[in-house]
């Protein structure tokens, strides 16, 4: 079994070998875990930072959701089941790129300056699932503001006030905590939109289903790989100086981190589009072992 996109290479075709396992196994250092020491200087420029830069940056970046939000309102009008028309309407595509563009303002005001883009995307025809990782942080949603994907998230997340309008947009995959038939039905609506033939928008999921500090990637979990369809592999890196955007169970809370991000000068973000992944026989009826095998690519 090969790997598909602008050149070829060999993949795993069965579980990952000793040696692989080794290199894929978590290090020393606990993934759910991040520790943050500032030095004096660092900690001297967030406090310069908190009086002059950071309410500024809270502000703009307020402003930028309250802007969206009337365009994502119409725009996401109607029942969520439905299958989005081929080809958009005009004025969705419009709407499209206004909120795509008011997203990046808002990450621009954040200090996300420039984001680096490495390969290319592929499309929904190609492959109608992204797996991303590793995840790390809510800072992730870069990549689907930037591509308005859709993503699996609880189903509370869609009464937030404004952020859930946002999410509505992009026509989430819901996920009930309250309903035990839950994940069932959460696994029959990915298979049915990634087998629709590109009709709706790409889904882009996290399997490995929760943050850690990036020092390796954890078991990828299999509902993105039960469709049995392509993946296109995303790889996130955060190569700053300082790591303010990792938020795992044990270190800095979510709106610490929220902080001491906006208190940064720049904040640097990869996104790197891997070669379209296509599952062999025995990977679509194993899904752990294609999860496995696109965890083993990302890895590399």
């Amino acid at each position: 079994m090969r790997l598909r996109g602008r050149g070829t290479r060999a993949a795993p075709a069965s579980g990952v070998a000793a040696g692989d396992a080794r290199r894929l196994a978590p290090p020393g250092r606990n993934p759910f875990v991040h520790e943050l020491r500032l030095s004096a200087l660092q900690k001297a420029q967030v406090a310069f930072m908190t009086l002059t830069l950071f309410p500024i940056r809270l502000l703009v970046a307020a402003f930028m959701m309250l802007l969206a939000w009337p365009f994502a309102l119409v725009a996401s009008l109607g029942p969520a089941e439905k299958e989005p028309e081929q080809p958009l309407a005009l004025w969705r595509r419009v709407v499209d790129l206004l909120l795509k563009a008011i997203m990046r303002t808002m990450w621009f005001a954040g200090g996300f300056h420039h984001v680096v883009v490495k390969g290319q995307r592929a499309l929904p025809t190609e492959a109608a699932i992204l797996t991303l990782a590793p995840h790390s942080s809510y800072f992730d949603a870069i990549p689907v503001t930037m591509t308005m994907s859709s993503i699996v998230m609880k189903a509370e997340s869609r009464d937030i006030p404004i952020w859930g309008t946002l999410i509505r947009y992009i026509r989430p995959v819901f996920v009930s905590r309250s309903d035990q038939d839950s994940r069932r039905k959460t696994v029959e609506e990915i298979r049915r939109r990634a087998q629709s033939g590109g009709k709706w928008p790409q889904i882009m999921i996290f399997p490995e289903g929760t943050c850690t500090n990036r020092t390796c990637l954890i078991t990828f979990k299999p509902g993105a790989f039960i469709p049995g369809v392509p993946v296109q592999p995303v790889v996130l890196r955060y190569p700053n100086k300082l790591d303010t955007i990792t938020w795992t169970w044990r270190g800095p809370r979510a709106l610490e981190i929220l902080w001491l991000t906006l208190c940064q000068f720049h904040n640097r973000v990869e996104i790197e589009f891997l070669p379209v992944y296509s599952p062999s026989e025995e990977e679509k009826r194993n899904p752990a072992l294609y999860a496995s095998n696109v965890r083993h690519v990302m890895a590399e």
